[in-house]
């Protein structure tokens, strides 16, 4: 298949500067943010490498890019990063990559960011990397960031303007600049979805702001005990191992509060005055205000402090009651049930705090395990010794 080529970036000045990129055979790539914060925008065209690689090694083209590269990044593309990309995704295609012009990396600019979403990870960083005052300065945030990139749907900036809001407000709380970046990214992963690229979304438009911020905080989905490489595609498992191969000496993509888990980082929130904005919620209703109760990560949060004895600090003050109890049973049973990180740690909390999940639950817990395993000897066992069934699914 024919090599997949890039123009060099350019500048475009309309209701906000935007930076565009030719894509051969495609729309054009482009990243924008407002006038004020035009300062920080790069002139290199890392960003380009990082959000075409993915695209073009499932597609099996080699990728040319236009302008001006660091060689650092070149070289980790070409040999440490690819390699991740394809052990997380086994479909993928080792590629060649290369560009029109290599420079080294020039010094780090002084600034400092975060992708803020006033998610349960984007608060723990900016606690620990600004509120919490206990940090070194050249750690300390100067920016909160929030990418366009593909988290809100198809055809979803009015979601993403609806989401921005009350982050704004927070960062005017704090008195530090609020940048949105915008992009048509999406449009370019067309058979690669969000979460199994958003490490590789977010690193890309980390880089358009190269040419002021040098140090960029992500925000850790995933504890340590979890981290690794997940060849169903979940991207951000690997984070540890992903961002230093994503990394310049101009810029520096660290993993944050990787050793606190969510449930650690939920509660760190009681009492504190951030959490009157978390926002955790997935709903794609751009109309709604707050946070829904009802999905999976609603039900989350909620349930962490319900069983960490702090339900009423929370709802119905961050999230809607009548929700969360509607679907409080059927999530439970699914926490029992499932192998997923955060159902771990939930039940790790359980144990801790001497919470009783009550025999129906355990009991649809066991069969839904069954079902999912086939197993119609654990479904039996659910039937007639629940406790005991539960026992042998938890050991696996």
């Amino acid at each position: 298949m024919a090599e997949l080529r890039t123009s060099a970036p350019r500048r475009e000045r309309g209701t906000d500067t935007r930076v565009i990129v030719d894509v051969d055979g495609q729309e054009p790539l482009w990243f924008s943010v407002a006038h004020e914060h035009a300062a920080l925008l790069s002139d290199r065209a890392d960003h380009v490498a990082l959000a075409m690689l993915m695209p073009a090694m499932k597609a099996g083209r080699d990728l040319h890019i236009g302008g001006v590269m660091t060689d650092v990044l070149l070289h980790q593309i070409n040999t440490d990063l690819q390699p991740l990309l394809q052990a997380i995704h086994p479909e993928f295609t080792m590629i060649r990559v290369d560009a029109e012009e290599l420079a080294p990396a020039g010094p780090p600019r002084p600034g400092v960011g975060t992708g803020f979403s006033g998610g349960v990870d984007s608060l723990a960083a900016v606690r620990t990397y600004f509120l919490d005052g206990a940090v070194p300065e050249a750690l300390r945030l100067t920016h909160l960031v929030n990418y366009n990139v593909g988290a809100h749907g198809t055809d979803g900036r009015g979601l993403w303007h609806a989401r921005c809001a009350p982050l704004a407000e927070a960062a005017a709380d704090w008195a530090l600049p609020f940048v949105r970046v915008d992009s048509n990214l999406d449009l370019h992963y067309p058979q690669i979805g969000f979460l199994e690229s958003v490490s590789m979304r977010n690193a890309a438009a980390a880089h358009v702001l190269a040419g002021g911020l040098g140090r960029m905080h992500v925000a850790s989905a995933k504890h340590y005990a979890f981290a690794g490489v997940d060849s169903g595609g979940d991207i951000a498992r690997a984070d540890a191992m992903l961002l230093p191969a994503v990394s310049t000496p101009a810029l520096t993509l660290s993993s944050a509060n990787s050793g606190m888990t969510r449930v650690e980082k939920t509660l760190a929130l009681i009492g504190r005055p951030e959490a009157r904005y978390l926002d955790v919620c997935v709903s794609f209703d751009a109309d709604r205000s707050g946070n829904c109760g009802q999905c999976d990560k609603c039900l989350r949060a909620v349930a962490t402090f319900e069983i960490a004895g702090h339900l009423h600090d929370v709802v119905p003050r961050i999230f809607p009651a009548t929700p969360y109890a509607r679907n409080r049973g059927a999530f439970f049973t699914g926490v029992l049930a499932s192998d997923d990180p955060f159902a771990h740690e939930l039940r790790s909390l359980a144990a801790a705090r001497g919470w009783r999940w009550g025999v129906p639950t355990r009991t649809r817990a066991v069969i839904e395990r069954a079902r999912r395993e086939g197993d119609a000897r654990l479904r039996h066992a659910a039937r007639t010794r629940p406790g005991l069934a539960l026992r042998r699914m938890l050991r696996g």
